[in-house]
């Protein structure tokens, strides 16, 4: 068997676990498949939102269209998204070979971030993250190769990285530092230097610049919506959102222990210390160390932090731990002394078992959940029995309401409509007047878990007292974790 078929291997028994026991959407991926679906009906990217739908400009739009040519909904979008994950690896280990030439290099850098807990996942459900940093590396591996053999390698890194950018927006900044370092690369010959910046950064720019005029065109007022929110998301202290309110030092370690791993930490604490002492590759460092640099220090800046939004910097310090490190020296070293291979193994063992989803348990090593790392472990144990109840509300819903029904949700609706198969309203967003408008028109109210990021105490109490006195409880859906309450009007006001 060969280091890399290993390598895939190992891989895919990181996500076995998730394809075991995750089978129901979750939030973000209900959204996307909405979308998908609507475009595939309608041409258009419009998430289910009231009975016109609302436009869905809050990400560039590739990955939705894409999508929409997906056929068999969630399991065959998320069997996508692994493939994208083994690609990312395998990219990973031909570009640490193509510039090192060393096997045992590109092994390792390989095998970090396939068993990385957080790519792990990321690897599996629909999102577009993973499949834009595949992108990102194709990218790469083509401005590398490019500056070898030629013009046509620097064109396709431009294209790489504009799909990149129309999958998700936050791979520019990767872009940028590539435009960089490809001037830096060009420098002694001006000319060509600047024709390497236009044909790796230009495609990406004017991708992006098409996709906003592209969204002003279908809807102005939704565009620049979304363009304040993004805004606000990046600046606004008062931004009603939990990931808004985290701090520096909480951060930091997200960033350490959930994004990065103990693992590669590992490694990139060993490949500064042999490029302070050896002085390599000193120019391509630009971008595998100076864009985790820059990305880790900006989401400090930002105010929203999510961690999938880093995704990134996970290949990118892969690779930098590849190239940096001399494995064969190191190995060597190691591999000289009995007493250095012994505690060699059992180190390499530790530090391969706390970068994998595996965690040594704490308490009861009976329970199985113990044994994961605590965000893997979420997912797999608890993303089923949190959404089950909502899909089958949303079935029931499918049954007992008209195919035009607009329903209404309190906290979780893009999963209940996903399954409903219905276009819905959801409240825990809205201000009071907003959603009184939408209690107004509502006939079928699904109570989830009771939260409104927007209302006081006051104002909550009358919503509660609003659905009091104009709705009537017509079925309380349950599973064996937690129940929902699926209210209808009984007044006769609603549609």
């Amino acid at each position: 068997m060969s280091a890399i078929s290993l390598v895939i291997i190992l891989t895919l028994i990181a996500q076995i676990p998730l394809v075991w026991k995750v089978h129901i959407a979750e939030y973000d991926e209900a959204i996307f498949l909405d979308v998908a679906s609507n475009i595939r009906q309608d041409g258009l990217p419009l998430r289910s939102i009231g009975a016109k739908g609302a436009f869905y400009f809050e990400h560039t739009p590739l990955y939705v269209y894409f999508l929409r040519y997906i056929p068999g909904g969630l399991l065959t979008a998320r069997g996508v998204t692994v493939v994208f994950g083994i690609g990312c690896v395998l990219l990973v280990h031909h570009f640490v070979q193509w510039v090192t030439g060393k096997k045992a290099a590109a092994f390792i850098s390989a095998l970090l971030l396939g068993i990385n807990s957080f790519f792990a996942r990321y690897s599996f459900f629909v999102y577009m993250e993973v499949p834009m940093a595949f992108f990102l590396l194709l990218g790469l591996l083509l401005l590398i190769k490019g500056e070898r053999k030629g013009i046509l390698l620097l064109a396709g890194s431009g294209m790489a990285f504009a799909i990149a950018v129309l999958l998700k927006e936050i791979a520019l900044l990767f872009v940028i530092v590539s435009g960089i370092y490809a001037f830096l690369r060009f420098r002694q010959h001006q000319r060509l230097a600047w024709q390497a910046v236009a044909l790796v950064t230009f495609p990406a720019v004017i991708g992006l610049i098409a996709w906003g005029i592209w969204c002003w065109r279908l809807s102005p007022q939704a565009f620049m919506g979304t363009m304040q929110r993004w805004w606000g998301a990046a600046t606004q202290q008062t931004i009603r959102d939990p990931r808004a309110s985290i701090a520096a030092v909480q951060w930091a370690r997200q960033i350490v222990l959930d994004l990065l791993d103990v693992g590669i930490v590992s490694g990139l604490v060993i490949g500064i210390l042999f490029f302070l002492l050896h002085r390599k590759n000193a120019l391509l460092n630009c971008i595998l160390l100076g864009y985790p640099i820059l990305a880790i220090a900006l989401s400090f800046i930002i105010r929203l932090k999510e961690l999938r939004h880093l995704i990134g910097v996970l290949p990118i310090s892969v690779l930098f731990i590849g190239v940096n490190i001399d494995w064969d020296v190191l190995l060597g070293w190691v591999w000289s002394h009995r007493l250095r291979k012994a505690a060699g193994v059992i180190i390499a063992f530790i530090l391969l078992f706390l970068a994998s989803p595996l965690r040594v348990p704490h308490g009861n090593i009976t329970d199985l959940r113990s044994w994961f790392d605590p965000l893997y472990a979420w997912r797999l144990f608890e993303n089923d029995r949190y959404y089950n109840i909502l899909r089958l509300a949303g079935l029931y819903l499918k049954e007992h309401t008209e195919p035009n029904e607009v329903i209404t949700v309190l906290h979780e609706a893009t999963v209940t409509a996903y399954y409903a198969e219905r276009h819905y309203y959801m409240l825990y967003t809205a201000s009071m007047g907003v959603a009184m408008r939408i209690l107004e028109r509502t006939r079928y109210l699904v109570w989830d878990h009771e939260v409104f990021l927007a209302l006081t105490e006051e104002e909550v109490q009358a919503v509660r007292e609003y659905v009091a006195q104009h709705f009537t409880v017509e079925q309380i859906v349950r599973d064996e974790f937690r129940q929902v309450i699926i209210y209808r009007r009984v007044d006769g006001v609603g549609p």
